[in-house]
């Protein structure tokens, strides 16, 4: 796992990325870990921001053949960090770099998902997370911008996924700006899950309020998570909150780790 990259694999046959990090890196990384390529099965977006989807068209170039590739439509918006300026709101792009098309033409077969979708019988996507009325992410920066103006993103492309394992189910994250404790309890109102194996990825809690990192920390304690891997956004502040309660289920997701379930 890169910054912001999982490669999935089964039996060592079906290789599948969840998010490319932000640029060639993934071809070294899967290099390492002595994954070609070409084994791609499929691809997965957790959403649309460059430092997940960047790697996309290194990985297209790289093969022979085109791939399915796995998203919310609403990725493709046209995303920014907003920075206030003494005269105006200024958006800077921090979306995909390239066009829905021109990825199509260097072979990216788009599969769009959205709600609680099955890609197969052990992997499942979760977006459109159901959230309390008004609810809206607290990093302020990430926004949108259309015809001119800038919105708030409500984030509806966040895509999380779901691995059915033999050790029980596993919960992959991307950056989970719908929100670490909504995603996991729509994904056990639509599963019916009262358990998670592992929990694993970015949080975003780097920038949340401490009230809403306690209402993570009960979130994992109530699904009864054995593995809890942050990385990436969660920042070392929650992820030091998160190790000190768990301890023996907490470990670092850092780039390299193997996680065998």
């Amino acid at each position: 796992m890169t910054l912001s990259l999982f490669l999935i694999w089964y039996f060592n046959i079906l290789v599948i990325p969840y998010d490319t990090g932000q640029g060639v890196g993934i071809i070294n990384n899967m290099a390492r870990l002595g994954k070609n390529v070409n084994a791609v099965d499929r691809i997965i977006l957790s959403h649309g921001h460059y430092d997940h989807v960047g790697g996309l068209m290194p990985v297209l170039k790289e093969r022979d053949t085109g791939v399915p590739v796995y998203v919310h439509d609403e990725a493709f918006r046209n995303k920014v960090a907003s920075i206030q300026t003494p005269e105006e709101e200024i958006g800077f792009p921090i979306g995909f770099q390239y066009s829905r098309e021109e990825y199509a033409e260097n072979g990216a077969e788009f599969r769009f998902v959205d709600h609680f979708t099955r890609i197969d019988e052990r992997i499942a996507t979760i977006s459109n997370i159901e959230r309390p009325s008004g609810c809206k992410t607290w990093d302020v920066r990430l926004k949108l911008s259309i015809n001119g103006k800038i919105l708030e993103d409500p984030f509806n492309d966040d895509l999380s996924v779901l691995l059915a394992t033999s050790s029980g189910p596993v919960v992959l994250l991307g950056c989970a700006h719908a929100g670490i404790v909504e995603i996991l309890d729509d994904l056990s109102a639509k599963t019916g899950h009262r358990e998670f194996h592992a929990v694993i990825g970015g949080t975003h809690l780097g920038t949340a309020s401490e009230e809403y990192i306690e209402k993570a920390i009960e979130s994992l304690r109530k699904y009864n998570v054995r593995v809890i891997g942050t990385s990436h956004c969660t920042g070392f502040h929650a992820s030091a909150r998160i190790m000190a309660q768990f301890k023996k289920e907490f470990v670092p997701a850092h780039v390299g780790s193997v996680f065998e379930f």
